[in-house]
């Protein structure tokens, strides 16, 4: 059975392509990823220009031999072929696979001695034996040694000084063949496979080694602020590189792993002395260590690599014109062959910029699927909001508007968060309508979705997703959930009677505001566009009264603060969880759900909660959050544009989560597999804590079919988009903190929040 054991605030299921692709000029230098000043950077980019318009690497995808749908490691053999180890996950079968031309055609050799329980940890060596690891049972690691005949046979090794619940994270082999593991204390150990034995390879200094990996004898051993190097056949540790260490400091993203296998950057051996070969989302370069510059030999904004999720397997080198890549994409294990082509055009012919405030994996899923259909087209991601405090979101709007006005401006808009009301009244943005209509034609569009999209009967602003504000409880709660007023006399009422909470205890002050400003501020506009007084006044009295019914609990600040922004690593992600009804910590639950998944899951709690869900504040206004709301500006590249909406719409970006797609046949496709889902058949399930320590499970199940005709009917039944205007949203947020905390009264909460909300109007 697998068991989640771990359930906090939000429960998220990250939902972890055979056409050539464009990489980069072979030899072309990457500012992003060196130490040169920005003289230096101009200068590389003047050199790059000169050089002419052909040679860059091209990806394929490798196909695998039939029965093979696991890659669980890879490696360059010392004679130059390609060794994989394989597996079918259905039969739990292992393969050692050999290609002498990169897979164009394969050696499989069953490995027979195995079985399903060496699953976790896995690698090959140079000379083609490979190692299959089973879960460490009280330190004790036990596993399978199999040779080049795919005969495996046993050993075991203790894990030193280990408590009963260490286990090994990651292994990898190096150009001689001697055995790391990284273990769940950070350690770095050799293991010797002949005598069984293993201890400590390296003295990392108290350093939290995040990942590690081994390019032919130096180990790279990720961590926080940089990568420590080793030699692997001295014992010691070598001088740091530069590049490596700002890379990481750089990108948070590549600072630690959050999978059970793969990693967000792989390092292999380079093609030059002291070279080094790494890659992740922005491509696969090559450094010489000590130098200054890397090298881009592909670039991922070109590739499937910036797909934003994929995990990286393994990598490896074949010469200067050879790359092979090993990939989980989504669920699903890949081998990329990246080969150079030297009359390739170095960069493509049309270039085209898509915008958003906040990073996006279903944006960067969509620019990888566009490039295939798209080769000739280079699609570049900007995202406004990087995470680094120092931008605002002010600041990312004033940027953003500068280069509209400058016709510098980006070809698609992700209008999320941003002011698209005054785009379309300046004449920014491009009618849509046809291109809703051709895919409504094709795959079907909910009615209402395109209906309260329009304005003046147009469409300049499109969601390809929506997230729906609920509540759940019991029968009570559900009846008093029509709207805020009613909602807010309810919770009242029952706490004169309840002993414990009554509001989910992750509602802080900004939190709860946010939650409830997605269900009730759909009707605050005017027809003049300005907000209507009153209707603010009941929604920050209500606010009021619903938080003070369990004012004295204690709240998380910097959870409340960034909980409610609704985008973690890129997915959207909803804000409604069900863990205080299953633990008996709060009485009703409530907030934003982001699909599917998040409908299935609170099924599945039913059997403890005995709960029941509906549309919060459908009384007054039946509402929705749109999300990846497309928009398109007019210019030389409209008609361009409007093809990269119509892949956002479409059914091929479809998943089963950030949010419920637009596209009915995408919504139908997902509906199917939440009635038969594989995690079901598996035993998935997921625990919480309650306040005592007391510990909650419950499984998975499968959707009914009248789980899905009530959810179709709610999503047929909305009305108006809730605003999603994040410079007014922040207005109406920061003051009803204030009135929540009591700074101030509910008269001065609304004049303040009518005052900066009309001068905003105004500029």
């Amino acid at each position: 059975m697998q068991r989640v054991t771990k359930m906090i605030c939000f429960l998220l299921l990250a939902a972890l392509i055979t056409t050539l692709f464009a990489g980069c000029g072979k030899g072309k230098s990457s500012p992003e990823d060196s130490n040169e000043d920005p003289t230096e950077k101009e200068q590389i980019k003047k050199e790059e220009d000169k050089k002419g318009g052909s040679g860059r690497f091209l990806e394929n995808e490798v196909k695998l031999p039939e029965g093979v749908n696991g890659i669980m490691a890879l490696n360059r053999l010392s004679d130059g072929s390609l060794v994989a180890l394989g597996r079918n996950n259905n039969d739990k079968k292992y393969f050692l696979l050999t290609s002498k031309d990169f897979g164009e055609k394969w050696e499989q050799t069953v490995i027979t001695g195995a079985d399903e329980n060496y699953i976790p940890q896995s690698a090959i060596a140079p000379d083609g034996r490979a190692v299959l690891m089973a879960y460490a049972v009280n330190g004790v690691v036990k596993g399978k040694l199999v040779n080049k005949k795919g005969k495996a046979k046993g050993f075991s090794f203790q894990l030193p000084r280990s408590k009963k619940e260490n286990q090994v994270q990651q292994m990898s082999f190096d150009s001689t063949g001697n055995l790391f593991v990284l273990d769940g204390s950070s350690t770095l150990l050799k293991v010797d496979l002949s005598s069984g034995t293993c201890s400590q390879a390296f003295d990392t200094k108290g350093t939290s080694i995040s990942y590690f990996h081994i390019a032919g004898d130096v180990l790279t051993a990720v961590h926080s602020d940089g990568v420590m190097l080793f030699d692997t056949k001295k014992g010691s540790q070598l001088e740091s590189d530069g590049i490596l260490d700002d890379l990481i400091k750089k990108n948070q993203r590549l600072r630690s792993k959050d999978t059970d296998r793969g990693s967000p950057m792989v390092f292999s051996e380079g093609t030059r002395e002291n070279g080094l070969m790494y890659a992740n989302e922005n491509g696969i370069f090559h450094i010489t260590r000590g130098g200054s510059v890397a090298e881009q030999l592909v670039d991922g904004s070109l590739t499937t690599l910036s797909n934003g999720n994929i995990i990286f397997l393994n990598l490896q080198g074949f010469g200067d014109d050879h790359i092979i890549l090993a990939v989980n994409d989504e669920g699903t294990d890949k081998i990329l062959h990246y080969f150079y082509d030297k009359n390739a055009a170095s960069v493509p012919k049309s270039e085209l910029t898509v915008y958003a405030l906040e990073e996006s994996n279903v944006l960067r899923k969509v620019a990888a699927s566009f490039r295939k259909t798209h080769p000739d087209v280079l699609v570049k991601l900007e995202f406004g909001l990087s995470g680094d405090d120092s931008v605002t979101l002010q600041d990312a709007l004033s940027v953003l508007n500068t280069n509209i006005l400058a016709k510098k401006g980006p070809d698609v808009l992700i209008l999320d968060g941003m002011p698209y009301e005054s785009y379309i009244e300046k004449g920014i943005l491009a009618d849509l309508s046809d291109t809703v209509a051709e895919i409504d034609q094709k795959e079907g569009i909910f009615p209402n979705m395109i209906e309260s999209s329009k304005k003046n009967g147009k469409i300049y602003a499109m969601p390809a997703r929506f997230l729906l504000p609920v509540l759940e409880g019991d029968e009570k709660a559900l009846g008093a959930g029509g709207s805020l007023n009613a909602l807010a006399d309810y919770v009242s009422r029952i706490k004169k009677t309840s002993s414990g909470d009554i509001i989910p205890s992750n509602k802080g002050k900004r939190t709860l505001l946010r939650d409830l400003y997605y269900a009730d501020s759909a009707l605050w506009l005017t027809e003049d566009g300005s907000l209507n007084r009153e209707l603010l006044k009941e929604y920050l009295e209500s606010a009021k009264k619903i938080y003070d019914v369990d004012s004295g609990r204690k709240e998380n600040d910097y959870m409340d603060k960034m909980a409610g922004d609704g985008t973690v690593s890129g997915t959207k992600i909803g804000t409604h969880s069900s863990v205080g009804l299953i633990t008996g910590e709060s009485k009703i639950a409530f907030g934003s759900m982001a699909g599917l998944y998040d409908l299935q899951q609170m099924c599945s709690t039913w059997k403890l909660t005995k709960a029941d869900y509906c549309l919060m504040n459908q009384d007054r206004v039946k509402s929705y959050i749109p999300s990846l709301m497309a928009g398109v500006t007019v210019g030389e590249n409209t008609d361009l544009a409007k093809e990269f909406v119509k892949e956002l719409l479409g059914k091929k970006a479809v998943s089963d989560s950030d949010g419920f797609p637009v596209n009915k046949a995408a919504y139908d496709e997902i509906c199917q597999e939440k009635m038969d889902d594989p995690r079901v058949k598996d035993g998935f399930s997921i625990s919480a804590s309650g306040p005592g320590d007391e510990h909650y499970s419950f499984e998975f199940i499968n959707l009914k079919q009248s789980d899905i005709d009530k959810m179709t009917e709610i999503i047929e039944g909305l009305e108006k988009p809730a605003m999603t205007n994040r410079v007014i949203q922040e207005f109406v947020l920061e003051q009803g903190e204030k009135y929540l905390k009591g700074d101030q009264s509910l008269e001065e909460a609304v004049e303040a929040v009518m005052k900066k909300v009309n001068l905003y109007l105004a500029e």
